[in-house]
């Protein structure tokens, strides 16, 4: 009877190790909150709006001109619209996330999140998005992978 007890423990702590859908979520929400918050534009953007939320014409079109228009300015700002857990070879959570941007506008995104990796793709929209690793590559082929990304891990 205590071998069956100890058996029958085992078999219901077997995939006690994996995340729920509740701490995926949290752990997205944790990296997209980093990701945001640790953009590099995000601080020239910054230092021309100088924290405030009423800004000139004048202002406004040095942000643009910085392209700051497609930088969230707060991931406190940022909701999750929508995100949705998949199980697959690997398991990941997407969605989308909705701010506001330094210029005023509303800024929506699709993103992707691989905890085992953790690694965040947010999706990108201008030539701001790219990273260091994809200097070379066009905006048109990273929105490419990235539409290739949300049908190969978020159906």
């Amino acid at each position: 009877m205590k071998t069956r007890g100890m058996m029958l423990l085992c078999l219901l702590l077997v995939g006690c190790d994996q995340p729920n859908d509740t701490q995926l979520r949290l752990d997205a929400s944790r990296q997209l909150q980093r990701t945001i918050d640790t953009n590099p534009l995000r601080s020239s953007c910054e230092n021309i709006a100088r924290g405030r939320e009423w800004l000139t014409q004048h202002t406004v079109e040095r942000l643009k001109a910085q392209g700051c228009e497609n930088v969230f300015r707060s991931a406190t700002e940022t909701n999750f619209v929508r995100s949705e857990t998949y199980r697959h070879a690997m398991t990941v959570v997407c969605g989308a996330i909705e701010g506001k941007s330094f210029t005023g506008s509303t800024l929506n995104r699709r993103f992707i999140y691989s905890s085992e990796e953790r690694a965040l793709v947010i999706e990108p929209m201008s030539e701001q998005d790219k990273t260091r690793f994809e200097g070379q590559k066009s905006l048109q082929q990273l929105q490419d992978d990235f539409n290739r990304q949300i049908s190969q891990y978020c159906q």
